[in-house]
């Protein structure tokens, strides 16, 4: 059975939240020995005696002390038990979000994942500094209360009681409804954020194929879908909260209506029935409150079982080795098979060998699994079948950071931080120094670019580099592999989308930063590849011919077939 990891947090910082309930005790107590003070020197005027004033003060101003005092540390209590359990609970859920598996963000989309990460944990502080101390602290006042009134008059207490389960019925019923409209309200927020991710991230293609309409007409849509339910909610949460109110009224009248009676017949002093009005309607607030505080509490669980959905899934598995057991064999598959989907395999009994130090390619058309390859080299899925190792060890026994710490990744696809320069090179090696970035900035070709800037390194690059071009974003990801200086180096063909100037110019990088170590290239230009120790042609998930590129020219298949095109 899965753990809660809220509720865990919560239990780490319970003595906080019992100190809050000792407060609200005291606090409780406080009210009911002031207003019965006051109910006794009503009797004692009544009755002719002489009431000390002296005293009486004294111990009223006691009492008042002590109950703002027990009321500001409760404060201070609920205040600091909040923060901390939020604090971790966040913490808890952005680190698991650096262990899921690759495959959570490929299914779920990032606005969904970042919705829950915004508003859901939101609901979750609301929750914690608001609903659940009212809730608590509203159970015990209205328990010290429930005493008071029992000691006074036991009759008094069973006719409070009664109203209770009629309560308690009408809130339920309310309950049901109000948590299916909250979940429904959730999911149809992620299709708003999901709707308006898109929009941004894409305007481009969204202006030059004039689709403002359509998004246009998405975006209205979902938002009415989302203002329909919240109108829903709105009604019953307000048919809510004339209940609350009418259920407030009536067992004040009732109850005090029924104290008069009692007064009447000697059952209770006319003092007794001073100290019960004062406190009858903080009693009827906290008990007939005590439902309705449940009402938002399953409210703000809907959306904390959405972050705990997160927190369920599967982390990435980890062994514990940080070396391998041959550095002659950098990396080998075995009889390799995955999909993505059931029945759709993507990968059929793949094997080859790369010797540590050599050049490798993987070329073919689109679909053949070239970019799976990759994907299972770094280890972002795991094979469905057969056996992948790095430096002759089984990849599920290596830690998975260590593995990585083997590769470097230069991917066509370029993916900056809006950070500086600086920052966005020093992401691959955290501890490296000024000298050390600027080298690797060098060895890149990048240096003297970075240098004509009017603030150097400390150039601001853009949401996902949108301020850089191509050219020269591609070359700050090649300043980054130098950095980190794993011995296996793989490329994702990262001269696809420059010019032929700049593809000169990242070439000469590639080669720099190729020597000494293991490299595997996926390729679409042929003529990047020619010089690779051994070049493998995937076809339909599977290696259809390997070689160099002279032996493959020679057997006149499907390597020569696509690098005639090519050269065509």
């Amino acid at each position: 059975m899965r753990k809660n990891v809220f509720l865990k947090c919560v239990l780490k910082y319970s003595p906080l939240f019992v100190l809050e309930m000792l407060l609200s005790w005291i606090l409780a107590r406080a009210v009911v020995e002031g207003n019965s003070l006051i109910g006794t020197a009503v009797d004692a005027l009544l009755a002719g005696q002489k009431v000390e004033y002296g005293p009486f003060l004294r111990y009223l101003l006691i009492l008042t002390a002590v109950g703002f005092a027990a009321a500001f540390f409760k404060s201070i209590a609920a205040s600091v038990f909040s923060i901390k359990v939020q604090t971790r609970y966040k913490n808890l859920v952005a680190r698991k979000l650096y262990r899921l598996e690759y495959r959570y963000f490929d299914e779920k989309g990032s606005a969904a994942i970042i919705n829950k990460m915004n508003t859901d944990i939101a609901e979750a502080d609301q929750l914690l500094s608001d609903n659940l101390p009212f809730l608590c602290t509203g159970a015990i006042s209205a328990a010290t209360y429930a005493v008071y009134v029992g000691q006074t008059n036991v009759s008094l207490l069973i006719l409070m009681l009664c109203c209770y389960p009629i309560v308690l019925w009408i809130t339920n019923r309310v309950v049901e409804k109000l948590k299916s409209l909250k979940k429904v309200h959730r999911q149809k927020s992620d299709r708003i954020t999901e709707i308006a991710q898109d929009c941004v991230s894409g305007i481009l293609v969204l202006r030059s194929f004039g689709a403002e309409k359509y998004f246009g007409a998405r975006l209205e849509q979902a938002a009415d879908d989302l203002v329909a339910n919240e109108e829903k909610r709105t009604r019953t949460s307000n048919s809510a909260l004339l209940v609350r109110r009418i259920l407030n009224w009536l067992p004040n009248i009732i109850c005090a209506i029924y104290a008069y009676v009692l007064v009447s017949k000697g059952a209770i002093s006319v003092g007794g029935l001073v100290t019960f009005i004062l406190i009858l309607g903080r009693f009827v607030d906290a008990f007939i409150g005590l439902p309705f505080d449940m009402v938002e509490a399953r409210e703000h669980w809907v959306c904390i079982r959405r972050v705990e959905d997160i927190l369920g899934e599967p982390d990435e598995e980890s062994g514990t080795a940080r070396s391998g057991s041959d550095k002659d064999k950098a990396l080998a598959f075995r009889k390799v098979s995955f999909h993505y989907t059931e029945g759709v395999p993507v990968l059929k009994d793949l094997s080859f060998e790369i010797p540590s130090g050599s050049t490798v390619a993987f070329v073919g058309d689109s679909g053949g699994g070239k970019s799976t390859v990759f994907h299972l080299l770094c280890g972002f899925y795991k094979p469905c079948g057969g056996d992948y190792q790095l430096y002759g060890r089984n990849f599920k026994e290596w830690d998975i950071d260590a593995a990585r710490e083997q590769m470097a990744l230069v991917s066509q696809n370029v993916f900056l931080f809006p950070d500086s320069i600086r920052a966005n090179v020093a992401y691959a090696n955290p501890g490296a120094g000024e000298e050390a970035i600027v080298q690797a900035c060098k060895n890149a070709g990048i240096h003297d670019f970075i240098m004509s800037l009017p603030e150097g390194y400390d150039t601001q690059v853009g949401e996902r580099g949108i301020l850089l071009s191509g050219g020269e974003r591609q070359r700050i990801s090649i300043a980054r592999a130098f950095l980190k200086n794993a011995p296996i180096l793989l490329m994702d063909e990262p001269t696809s989308a420059v010019d032929v100037e700049t593809e000169q110019l990242i070439q000469e990088a590639m080669e720099r930063l190729s020597e000494g170590r293991t490299c595997v290239i996926i390729a679409h230009r042929l003529s990047t590849v020619r010089h690779a120790d051994t070049i493998f042609v995937m076809k339909d998930g599977a290696i259809a011919e390997s070689g160099n590129h002279d032996s493959l020219i020679q057997k006149r298949g499907i390597y020569a077939a696509m690098y005639g095109k090519e050269e065509a």
